[in-house]
Parts: C-alpha cells; sequence; structure tokens
C-alpha cells in the first residue's frame, strides 16, 4: 500500500502532534513522538507516509476519547490540518487566487493534495451547484480527509456545509460535501 516514495509534506505531523500538545498530556505526546520517531519536521519538507500513518494512528488512539472513539479523533486531526495549510505561503496564494468564492476554492482541492501528498490520488467532481464528492486513494483513513475538508467549507463561511466519508476499500473513499 505505501512504498519508499509516498512522502507528504511536514505541516501535516506538526498539525498532529500540536494537537496532541493541546488536547493531550506528556505521556500522550511522548507516546505520539515515539511512534513518529521523532517530534522535528519541518512545514514543506517531505517525509514517508508510512511514519505519518504510525503518528496519526496514535494520535487518533490518544484522543479518541474525547472525540467519540477513533474515527471522531482522526476526523478531528484532519480539520486541524486545513488552518495550517491555509496560514501557509502556499495556502495563502492559493486564496488570493480565488477570492470568496467558494466553488473555486473546492476547485483547487485537487491541486492542492498535490502539493501536500505525493501519494495516492484526489479528483473532484461536483454533484450539483452546493455539492459534490472529492474521490480519493490514500492509505489515511477516510475520515481524516472528511475533516479536513470540512474545514475548508468552514474556512469559506459556507452555512449549513456538511461533509460525509464513504469508505469503498481500505486505500479508497468518497467525501460527498455540500452547503446551503
Amino acid at each position: 500500500m505505501v512504498g519508499p516514495k509516498d512522502t507528504t509534506r511536514g505541516f501535516l505531523f506538526g498539525s498532529a502532534l500540536e494537537l496532541v500538545r493541546t488536547e493531550g498530556n506528556a505521556e500522550s505526546l511522548k507516546r505520539c513522538v515515539e511512534a513518529a520517531g521523532t517530534g522535528n519536521f519541518t512545514a514543506f519538507f517531505s517525509y514517508p507516509v508510512s511514519t505519518f500513518l504510525k503518528l496519526t494512528y496514535a494520535v487518533a488512539r490518544e484522543l479518541s476519547d474525547k472525540h467519540g472513539g477513533f474515527d471522531g479523533a482522526m476526523q478531528h486531526l484532519g480539520m486541524r490540518v486545513a488552518p495550517r495549510f491555509l496560514e501557509s505561503t502556499t495556502g495563502k496564494m492559493l486564496l488570493s487566487l480565488v477570492g470568496k468564492e467558494p466553488k473555486r476554492l473546492i476547485d483547487s482541492m485537487p491541486s492542492a493534495y498535490k502539493t501536500a501528498w505525493d501519494h495516492g490520488a484526489c479528483s473532484l467532481t461536483w454533484t450539483g451547484p452546493k455539492s459534490g464528492r472529492i474521490d480519493y486513494v490514500n492509505a489515511v483513513p477516510g475520515a481524516y480527509f472528511a475533516g479536513s475538508l470540512m474545514q475548508i467549507l468552514n474556512a469559506a463561511q459556507l452555512k449549513g456545509a456538511r461533509a460525509t466519508v464513504r469508505q469503498s476499500s481500505l486505500t479508497e473513499f468518497s467525501v460527498d460535501f455540500s452547503w446551503d
């Protein structure tokens, strides 16, 4: 599923560790750093997806009681990543290009995915003027990406925003989204 060439950016690791720092305790942070092998990741350097999987699973286990179980913790972790990306140089450039138009922001999701991931795939299909589906191939659980997309919809200040994940295999899933 995950080979040595599959990588993702350090800001995803940093977001995961920051979440444990703010919501966990010293012991949970220690376990998560041990799972990742280190606690130091540079935002736009690339690191192995296999390491990211170890870290995200450790974080979700540590925070599952606070967020309604493993999937809830994984979704919460995904929600914490989106603001960090949008605050980055790349994220700010992306926001300036799309302006306040939500459809343009969501249209940019496959490109944003390619910026963060050298693993799997991401494609967008619009199912209506305020609804669509993003199909992913990724070893990270779908709840993570549902949380990330939900936070992006929230950042766009869309009323009644919803995002639900449908997992079709271990590495393939869709996130259906809509807003009022």
